[in-house]
């Protein structure tokens, strides 16, 4: 059995060991200390004259005593050590047991998921005032977590009419390189607002994941929505289908926000030029590549977060548009990740649980 140095368990253990090792030389001390003592008495009592053989036969007496001793008894002291020690380590891990479930529990608790709460039940009742004290902590963050996603929900949704007079106002006028520029920062300030409520979405309602969703289908309608997109930037756009559809279960609305999110991102770090495919694959998967400048191996990770930039990066994007996609990957039982474009890029692959074909 392994113990970590630093366990209830390896302390125990030690701390036992030692006390009945120290008992057990002590004991055996007092039994030859006494055993000694006897010897010595019975020569005192020897009157003087007295032939030696009666000394040896008192002596003879005492190590027969001690002999007894160690051959009848001192050999259970090691055996009670070591059941008493078992018995203990074993009683240990089994009131450690409702603090492991509780521990798993605790690993549970993520933005995603956080009214879950630690049970205190069957927990030594030492522990129970700090799981609650914990559980009590975990509310007052879920509180302020809901506050958040309320007050960003609520600030995007706001700003979403007026935008849309802004938008309504520039188309009717007439063109200038000034009202060409002002209406492409109002196409993205349009598009960082409904990120925003995309993302609020995501956080705060439970997404429908019982319909069925032909994987092409909404991959063919989010690339023609952004073909023009992608020639105004110079760059060419295609989908490879297989030759049967892949159906999946999940979101379709879901799913064609993570679709567009990575034909946006392929767009903007595109080269003029430069070539976007879209492939659906068995099963379940589909990967856009660009060609753009890739992405460095340790930033796979931290491009996913939410409004992450790059150090230097001036494009216009405000980082949310991979988060979400990693949040609604999530919500499917999906996954996305990265790999580098052999022709150089990107590829963003994103994997579904399973397909229904």
């Amino acid at each position: 059995m392994r113990f970590d140095r630093h366990s209830l368990q390896f302390r125990l253990a030690w701390r036992l060991a030692a006390v009945f090792a120290l008992t057990m030389v002590m004991l055996m001390i007092g039994v030859i200390f006494e055993a000694r003592e006897t010897a010595h008495l019975s020569d005192a009592r020897i009157p003087e004259g007295q032939m030696p053989a009666e000394l040896e036969r008192r002596e003879d007496f005492a190590h027969v005593v001690l002999e007894e001793f160690l051959t009848d008894v001192a050999w259970l002291i090691p055996v009670v050590a070591a059941l008493t020690l078992s018995i203990g380590v074993l009683s240990l891990r089994r009131g450690l047991r409702p603090l492991r479930a509780v521990s798993a529990q605790a690993h549970r608790i993520g933005p995603h998921d956080p009214s879950i709460r630690l049970a205190a039940a069957q927990l030594p009742s030492e522990l129970v005032p700090l799981v609650r004290a914990v559980n009590q902590a975990l509310d007052r963050l879920e509180v302020g977590m809901e506050q958040q996603r309320r007050f960003t929900a609520n600030a995007a949704h706001q700003l979403r009419t007026p935008l849309a007079i802004l938008t309504a106002g520039l188309d009717v006028l007439e063109g200038n390189g000034k009202i060409q520029a002002l209406r492409g920062d109002v196409a993205r300030m349009n598009r960082l607002v409904d990120q925003l409520l995309c993302a609020a979405r995501l956080d705060s309602v439970s997404l429908d994941l019982s319909q069925i969703v032909n994987l092409g289908a909404v991959a063919a309608q989010e690339t023609s929505a952004l073909v023009p997109l992608a020639l105004q930037k110079g760059c060419a756009i295609a989908l490879e289908e297989p030759d049967a559809p892949i159906h999946i279960k999940g979101n379709p609305d879901a799913i064609a926000d993570a679709v567009r999110n990575l034909i946006e991102n392929a767009i903007a770090h595109s080269r003029s030029g430069g070539e976007i495919t879209l492939s659906i694959l068995g099963p379940a998967t589909l990967r856009v590549a660009d060609q753009g400048p890739g992405i460095p191996a340790g930033l796979h990770e931290q491009v996913f977060e939410r409004f992450w930039r790059a150090r230097g990066d001036r494009r216009t994007g405000a980082g949310l548009g991979l988060a979400i996609v990693r949040d609604i990957m999530r919500a499917h039982g999906g996954t996305v990740h990265i790999t580098d474009n052999p022709g150089g890029g990107s590829v963003f692959i994103l994997e579904f649980g399973g397909d229904l074909s």
